[in-house]
């Protein structure tokens, strides 16, 4: 009898990265009420810059896990057109 060698499942965590880039817009964000306290200036803007960047990066993140599905949908619905 031959066995087989099970291969092990290999996962790739990125967390660290993921960490460091939530901790810091999270200090950008502090930066900026920090430096509008007690001023008339109005941190608006940055805030929304330190928002846009954080849904882009969500944004990317969750396009790169759903790319495999949506390139089998597209190739799909593509072969039902030509069907």
């Amino acid at each position: 009898m031959a066995s087989s060698a099970a291969q092990p499942v290999v996962r790739e965590h990125h967390s660290a990265p993921d960490i460091a880039g939530a901790a810091i817009l999270g200090c950008c964000a502090v930066w900026a009420l920090v430096c509008a306290a007690g001023r008339t200036a109005r941190p608006e803007g940055v805030l929304l810059a330190v928002l846009a960047v954080a849904a882009g990066y969500a944004c990317g993140r969750i396009a790169g896990s759903l790319l495999p599905v949506a390139s089998a949908t597209a190739a799909a619905l593509a072969g039902l057109g030509l069907a």
